[in-house]
């Protein structure tokens, strides 16, 4: 039976064998397996989705300073920040909205149930062991939030085998300074894994035209751990954790605004899976999710945003015959609101019931998810995606689908004074996708082509003075991704066409680039590698009615690494090596050119 739990990831995700040379005899094709697309293990090239895998092999080697270093130019994604280090961020799948796009931490969806969005920029780097991204609806598999996508991070984890220490220390350029420690390893019935880490910065000056001259830093402590034990008789029970605190800075340039925010982001969840049958699995947990923020201005106490979430999700996965699977699940969560601005409401909850059938026909393989939610603020809503694939020949693999998804209102929408509208109802899309994926040997490349319909976009009305129901967009789009890889070569490329219109006006929608576009090369010498990143992007508004644009832009980042010994490297980088002027978001300064160095040690 097809594992589907997030323990498949523990026990299946692995890296792709690489051979060392195109035509090598022994290439092996084993390929990462993926959880997140349908909740059901499957490779890569066997989803009928779009779909980014980010090992912690390429993590290391692409030596990020930020998450969004792992995100920006992939196919179908583009971030805008606030500036660097620690600053808001939005994540665009496929042209949708940030908050169009569901994070989740091993299983536990994350989000400020206030602003709507995830935290993005607190996710620490070095306590990630994968990233999953996938592009397109899946609010009929996850509930709401995933009408542009879904990222799944999983956190370090360990493996059968003696316990293994890994430390780094760091540092470069604005006085970054960065350590941290893990141990993981595994028994017959353990495994378990244990980390800490620290990043700090003086940063930037956030904005030239607002505020003080000052840089404005920022700070993250992270806590990893992620433990499961097997009984004699299959019972599983495990539990894991993600916790980062710590303090950011930015430039407020009013007595009505704060300028240093100290935050909590947090991802809890534990439970136990059973095997019930030979054919039937199931799994109970529980979950708790953390946004939390207490903002300062000049040192003083000025708000509190606090939201918390507790979740429970109960799944069954069953093998009906040979080749045909079903999930069936019911989860629940409460939003609650802790706040020094007097929300109309504090507390609300959802329940959800979803199903996924998956059956393979020969060279066809069908697969089909519906669910439905319960909401206590805006009633029920159903939502539904079909999937179709086709074996063309080996290599070649064709896909098709159709998909329906929503986004329940933020209490932002709902409840703030003076603009909220507790009428509100929910975002809700229709998006259709054709795609192509070739993989043979040390190749790939995937094509999808979509268009998602986007009605009862929530807006601020300007004239009734609150967020409102009012817009309708298109968009449309071209991905483009392929890589190559050997145990010399390493290299990936993505490129992504969009026209993201609004309906209403017939504007681009903000911050949405026409083009993007990423190439990563590395190149292994024994013991020295070299490798380079290109992120280009064309320009875009930062406005809804396209008045203040923001020109396109390339960077080149270049990085070094070195194997001193077995178990000691050294690993340098070099980022905007041409020290280019551009914004992601308009009147916030990003870094210019900026060097850093590292040291790793991992014990074999």
């Amino acid at each position: 039976m097809k594992r589907t739990a997030l323990s498949t990831a523990i026990l299946l995700a692995t890296s792709p064998a690489l051979a060392d040379t195109p035509d090598t005899n022994d290439a092996q094709a084993l390929e990462t397996v993926q959880v997140t697309a349908s909740r059901i293990a499957q490779t890569v090239d066997e989803t009928l989705a779009s779909v980014t895998i980010i090992d912690r092999e390429e993590i290391e080697r692409l030596q990020p300073q930020q998450f969004t270093d792992l995100l920006e130019g992939r196919a179908g994604i583009e971030t805008a920040q606030n500036s660097a280090f620690g600053k808001t961020t939005s994540v665009f799948t496929r042209g949708t909205s940030s908050d169009h796009t569901l994070l989740l931490i091993d299983g536990v969806r994350m989000g400020s149930a206030t602003s709507g969005g995830a935290s993005w920029q607190f996710l620490p780097p070095e306590e990630i062991e994968r990233v999953e991204i996938v592009r397109g609806p899946r609010t009929s598999i996850y509930g709401s939030d995933a009408i542009g996508g879904v990222v799944q991070v999983f956190t370090r984890e360990g493996r059968k085998g003696p316990p293994k220490v890994n430390a780094f220390v760091g540092g470069g350029s604005f006085n970054t300074r960065e350590a941290g420690v893990g141990v993981a390893g595994g028994t017959e019935s353990t495994d378990y894994s244990l980390s800490l880490s620290h990043f700090a910065t003086d940063g930037i000056n956030v904005q030239d035209a607002v505020g003080d001259d000052d840089r404005d830093g920022y700070d993250n402590t992270s806590l990893a751990s992620r433990v499961a034990h097997r009984l004699d008789n299959g019972v599983e029970f495990f539990g894991n954790i993600l916790y980062s605190e710590g303090t950011t800075a930015f430039d407020s340039g009013s007595a009505f605004s704060p300028d240093e925010s100290d935050f909590v982001h947090a991802a809890l969840r534990g439970g136990v899976r059973i095997p019930v049958t030979q054919r039937w699995d199931t799994e109970l947990a529980l979950g708790h999710s953390r946004d939390e923020s207490d903002n300062f201005l000049e040192g003083e106490f000025f708000s509190r945003f606090d939201t918390r979430r507790d979740m429970v999700d109960w799944r069954n996965d069953i093998e009906i015959a040979d080749d045909v699977y079903v999930i069936a699940g019911i989860d629940a969560y409460e939003d609650r609101v802790e706040s020094t601005t007097d929300y109309d409401e504090d507390a609300r909850y959802n329940v959800g019931a979803y199903s996924v059938l998956s059956v393979d026909l020969g060279r066809h393989h069908l697969e089909g998810s519906l669910r439905y939610d319960d909401n206590e603020q805006f009633g029920d809503k159903t939502t539904g995606q079909l999937a179709w694939g086709l074996q063309l020949n080996d290599p070649l693999r064709l896909r098709a689908s159709v998909g329906t998804a929503f986004k329940a209102p933020t209490f932002n929408d709902l409840y703030f004074p003076g603009f909220g509208n507790p009428d509100l109802e929910p975002e809700t899309s229709r998006t259709l996708e054709l795609g192509a994926r070739y993989s043979t040997g040390p190749y790939y490349a995937d094509v999808a082509i979509f268009q998602t319909d986007l009605d009862q976009m929530i807006t601020f009305d300007p004239v009734e003075f609150r967020a409102e129901n009012l817009d309708e967009a298109r968009i449309r789009g071209i991905e483009l991704e392929g890589g190559y890889a050997t145990t010399r070569w390493v290299s990936r490329a993505s490129l992504t066409l969009l026209d993201a219109e609004d309906r209403e006006t017939g504007n681009e929608l903000q911050r949405r680039a026409p083009v993007t576009a990423r190439v990563d090369l590395d190149r292994q010498f024994q013991r020295f590698s070299v490798g380079g990143s290109v992120i280009a992007k064309s320009r875009s508004f930062n406005d809804p009615g396209n008045a203040d644009r923001l020109s396109g832009y390339g960077l080149l980042n270049l990085r070094a690494s070195y194997q001193i010994a077995p178990e000691w490297q050294i690993q340098a980088t070099v980022n905007n090596v041409f020290d280019k002027d551009y914004e992601t978001a308009l009147g916030y300064n990003q870094p210019g050119r900026a060097a850093f160095v590292k040291l790793r040690y991992q014990q074999r």
